[in-house]
């Protein structure tokens, strides 16, 4: 059970910063969905990025989620393994359908945003909800978390490395 909770937990995180069709195999997610460049302030730009991926997420809207990472993203979570690249996202999410996850949830709240080249940097707190086959009262998790975003040509931003951790002990 601990291991079922442990990837639901880290799939999560995944899909919340990181993930088109509304409930769609991920074969549909081949589709090609480019980012849209965004204008105002870095923080309104990621602000409204991380509200569309929640958004996605809650639809399970995967192509949407996805078009926002790079090719190859890194996401760290606190306690599992690190999830490389597109494909080891679609694998998450994969594995994530398997348990039936349904998130409840999403908020992800930008503290801290810097810029430096071609890169944005970005740190803050998220929480999130969710249920899944074996646990259907939704369960919640809030946590700190830090993002480089990579600066395409248009202007858009995708994820390049996330790293999040839990603020609290689960185990406690």
């Amino acid at each position: 059970m601990n291991r079922i909770w442990l990837l639901v937990v880290i799939i999560g995180i995944v899909l919340l910063f990181g993930g088109g069709c509304e409930n769609q195999d991920l074969a549909d997610s081949k589709k090609e969905v480019q980012a849209e460049p965004e204008t105002g302030s870095l923080k309104e730009q990621i602000m409204k990025i991380n509200s569309i991926i929640g958004k996605a997420e809650m639809e399970n809207d995967k192509a949407t989620i996805i078009k926002y990472l790079t090719d190859d993203v890194i996401i760290s979570p606190g306690f599992g393994p690190t999830v490389k690249g597109i494909e080891g996202v679609k694998n998450s999410h994969a594995e994530n359908k398997k348990y039936n996850l349904v998130y409840r949830s999403f908020n992800v709240e930008p503290e801290d945003i810097w810029e430096c080249s071609e890169f944005v940097y970005d740190r803050g707190t998220f929480g999130m909800s969710y249920t899944y086959k074996d646990h259907p009262r939704p369960r919640a998790y809030y946590g700190s978390y830090f993002t480089i975003w990579q600066k395409e040509q248009d202007g858009s931003l995708k994820i390049k490395y996330l790293l999040w951790n839990l603020d609290y002990d689960p185990c406690d």
